[in-house]
């Protein structure tokens, strides 16, 4: 009895050590496969990088391109212009729709901004600061006032034509109007 034991014992020990190498041999194989894969996400990664580095380099030569077509139109806008307005919208006492007014706006440079100055016949009547981006020129008054705001939005169109709106907002009420600029010569 003693004896059937003591081989039981051998057998079940050597059996597990059986079992232990097959272990042992999957483990290295799930290993290698980890490893493996491992690599490909590294490689993966590095192209991944490659691309960003790619879109950056492009996204940086199209903003180059835009800036330099931005300085083209800058060039174009400076000078005089001849602004006709008619009212196209209003809701305030003594503005009537289709009034109309011409004034003469000179567009120049300071700094980044543009400023325009806006004259009824030879008398300077408002600054506008403002930013041209995208064939668009946003412009404000410079100096808002508690009692009105005015702004501009206008539409490059080509080297001597500009469309678009001019709002001013009161406390109790707007005035839109809509604007043909002409450059003078």
């Amino acid at each position: 009895m003693k004896l059937t034991a003591i081989l039981i014992i051998i057998l079940a020990i050597s059996l597990q050590g059986c079992g232990l190498n097959e272990r042992e041999k999957n483990l290295l194989k799930q290993q290698k496969e980890i490893n493996q894969k491992e690599q490909q996400l590294l490689a993966w990664e590095q192209r991944l990088k490659m691309r960003e580095q790619e879109l950056n380099n492009t996204k940086q030569v199209l903003d180059s391109a835009q800036i330099q077509i931005d300085t083209a139109y800058n060039a174009l806008l400076a000078g005089k212009w001849i602004v006709k307005m008619t009212c196209i919208e209003t809701n305030c006492d003594g503005s009537a729709l289709g009034d109309t007014k011409t004034e003469q706006w000179d567009i120049s440079y300071k700094d980044s901004n543009i400023v325009v100055k806006a004259y009824s016949g030879v008398v300077l009547i408002r600054i506008y600061i403002g930013t041209y981006n995208n064939k668009i020129l946003k412009i404000v008054d410079e100096k808002p006032n508690a009692q009105a705001s005015i702004s501009a939005s206008l539409n490059f169109i080509n080297g001597s034509r500009m469309d678009g709106l001019r709002e001013i907002s009161q406390k109790d009420c707007k005035i839109v109007y809509a604007l043909t600029l002409e450059k003078s010569k």
